[in-house]
Parts: C-alpha cells; structure tokens; sequence
C-alpha cells in the first residue's frame, strides 16, 4: 500500500489492517501472521496495529467473528429462493462451500479453538443461527421423505462435517491433488449434491 499511517483516518487504518491480516492469512497461514508483518504488509508503522488491536489473539478474534457473520449470511442467501426442501438443503451446502473458497483467510480462522473464549457469545449466536438453518432444513427434508427419519442432530453432524471437511480438506490439505473433485468450480456441487443424494437414498431404501 502506498498510504502512510498517518495518510489513514481512524476507520480507514482498521479496514486496511483487517484487510492486510486476511491476505496475509490466506498466503501463507495463521502462523504467518504477527502484528508486525501486519504492520508491515499494510505499509504502516510498527506501532499502528497497536492503536485498533491490543494482541495477535484479538486480531484474529475480530477475523473469526467477520467469517461467522458472512458464513451465515451466505448461506441464508443461498437458500432463500429455493423451490423445495430438497434444494433448501442442497443450497445450505453449496452456500457454506462458497465462502469458504472465496474467504479462505477467515475460513482458516473461523473455528480456531483458541478463540473459543475470547469470540463467546458472538459466536454461539452465529453458529446458532446456522445450526438453526441446517436443522430447519433437515427437519422439512425428514417430513418430506428426502432423509432419513429419526435423530435429527446424527444428520447433523454427518452434514457440517462433509461440507467443513471437504471445504478444511481442498483449502489447506490434499483434496486438490488427488483428483477425487474435477475442480474448485464444482466442489460446492459435487459435496452437497452427493451428500444429498445419500440422504434421499437412504430415506427411501431404508
């Protein structure tokens, strides 16, 4: 960036840092990130991020609860218009598979265990409000004969750990070298729709 720290507004600066921080994580990981490299991949003093973040672990917090907000957000905008409870479903996955890729540096910080605490009833409210979204869709999928009946959380459970996996497993793992997907483009397909078409199957043979 060519503005100097003291080119930035107050507002301004913290954008550009959050900002700065996402690419940084995206690159090259969690573990590349510090308040100085920060500093420095904002083209700011050492000093500024002081004035926006008072740790690392603050940072990182402020990253993860964006991420939760825009994961939800996704997903309920994905699956707003769909036509049935068959393609509510489908469109919850696809949703959560597309911020993932397209926001791979909050991805990466979302779910960190450490932030656990610190994020608190931020993000039990984001995840409530998926968990919510997912249930939901399920439960008129069950009603529907398009899942299997029963306990509602077994389903889902194997749902948020297919979309999360595959999503963990082509961002920072071997998924993308193994030729088991044909490309990113049809990840989000490829996952929820089989993993819908598992369902369905079940719920009619069983």
């Amino acid at each position: 960036m060519s503005k100097k720290a003291g080119a930035y507004h107050h507002g301004d600066l913290r954008s550009a840092l959050l900002d700065a921080a996402v690419k940084v994580v995206e690159k090259d990981g969690v573990n590349a990130l510090t308040l100085r490299t920060l500093a420095s991949s904002a083209g700011v003093s050492s000093a500024a991020p002081y004035h926006h973040f008072e740790s690392r672990e603050q940072l990182l917090a402020t990253i993860a609860a964006e991420g939760l907000v825009g994961l939800v957000s996704e997903m309920r905008r994905c699956s707003a218009t769909a036509a049935n409870p068959h393609l509510r479903l489908e469109a919850l996955g696809r949703g959560y598979v597309r911020y993932a890729l397209t926001h791979r540096g909050h991805f990466r910080v979302m779910f960190r265990p450490e932030l656990r605490e610190r994020l608190g009833k931020e993000m039990n409210r984001e995840l409530g409000e998926g968990l919510v979204l997912l249930r939901e869709a399920i439960m008129s999928c069950q009603s529907a004969g398009l899942a299997p009946a029963g306990d509602v959380n077994r389903l889902i459970l194997l749902a948020w750990s297919a979309v999360h996996g595959a999503c963990q497993l082509w961002i920072d793992g071997p998924l993308s070298y193994e030729g088991l997907v044909a490309g990113e483009d049809v990840l989000d397909s490829t996952v929820a729709g089989t993993l819908m078409e598992l369902m369905t199957r079940t719920a009619i043979t069983g």
